[in-house]
């Protein structure tokens, strides 16, 4: 049985998290196994604690279906909170936005492809938080394609752009919380990184093995079948 970072979390809040202002990057994949949304669950368990939230690209619903649809700031329908889009006129959040918060939650669904744009608005996010003294946290989830393969060309620096900032395979084999920490240490952000990781996933295990409901991150995705295929 697969325990997600954000089940984890909820399961067993770190003290130092007591009183802290939590921010959280999240779409409508970020749920536990039961379904349950994590701004629901941070909300819960956090009391009055979340001031705000933040959403990557396609949307907090992902309902943007092209590409180059942006999206704009709003005030999230259930919480009151303010709702800060990092697809929108900005790609990477400002101090402004981090004024908010103490400590940045992400729990994105990463799909194991260099090209997905989920892993550079976490790259952007710890940008910011080193630049701010903020603190990160990162909810760890499964590869849907695994931890064993690696495969394809190395990114070249002078191809970099927002689907590929970073020297790594098209097929990387790493969960996002493994992702956070190769950006923060290996490339050097440096920002105060903390990753709560999952308990029960194997290297091994394609999604479909994990026996956790499939909840599509982006439109593109709907289901675990058409991430083996992406890379």
């Amino acid at each position: 049985m697969i325990s997600l970072g954000i089940e984890q979390l909820i399961k067993s809040p770190p003290g130092w998290l007591a009183e802290k202002r939590l921010g959280l990057l999240c779409n409508q994949a970020s749920t536990d196994a039961y379904l349950q949304h994590s701004r629901d669950l941070v909300t819960q368990t956090f009391a009055d604690q979340l001031t705000c939230l933040f959403s990557p690209q396609h949307g907090f619903f992902s309902e943007k279906q092209d590409n180059m649809v942006e999206s704009h700031h709003a005030i999230d329908d259930q919480t009151g909170l303010p709702l800060f889009s990092l697809y929108g006129k900005e790609r990477q959040p400002d101090k402004d936005m981090f004024s908010h918060l103490d400590v940045l939650l992400i729990d994105l669904f990463d799909v194991g492809t260099r090209v997905y744009t989920f892993l550079y608005t976490m790259a952007y996010c710890l940008e910011t938080a080193a630049e701010c003294n903020k603190q990160v946290l990162v909810l760890d989830r499964p590869n849907p394609i695994g931890g064993k393969q690696v495969e394809g060309n190395i990114l070249q620096p002078d191809c970099a752009s927002f689907v590929g900032l970073y020297p790594i395979p098209m097929r990387h084999g790493l969960t996002f919380g493994e992702l956070a920490l190769l950006l923060n240490d290996i490339f050097g952000i440096g920002a105060d990184l903390e990753v709560i990781r999952m308990q029960g996933w194997q290297r091994q295990m394609l999604y479909n093995d994990t026996g956790l409901p499939w909840v599509f991150p982006s439109p593109n995705m709907p289901s675990a079948v058409t991430s083996l295929v992406y890379p």
